[in-house]
């Protein structure tokens, strides 16, 4: 029983290590999404992304391909990694329980 209990609690700890990873690429990309408005004939685009209960758009002005590029690419990557986050988290819990920690 010792040795299941040293890999449950092995196991535990790679996850929140790769949590904390999680948590650290998360806050360094842009969450929400690119929105294009077109004002005058002129093209601008902006973040919109929720804060709370607010709905917010950050003003981002008018941007070339490479960035729009970029920004979107960091967008999938965000909700990607924030996927794996979630099914991590998830399966801490899972293991807390069969390990008997809080």
């Amino acid at each position: 029983m010792e040795v299941l209990d040293g890999i449950l609690k092995e196991e535990l700890n790679r996850l929140n290590k790769l949590k904390k990873e999680y948590e650290d690429k998360l806050k360094k990309l842009p969450k929400g999404s690119l929105i294009k408005k077109e004002i005058k004939k002129n093209i601008y685009y902006y973040l919109n992304y929720r804060d709370g209960k607010k709905s917010v758009f950050k003003y981002l002005g008018k941007l070339d391909k490479e960035e729009i590029s970029r920004i979107k690419n960091n967008i999938d990557e965000r909700r990607k990694l924030r996927n794996l986050y979630i099914h991590t988290r998830e399966n801490i819990k899972k293991l807390k329980k069969m390990s008997n920690e809080k």
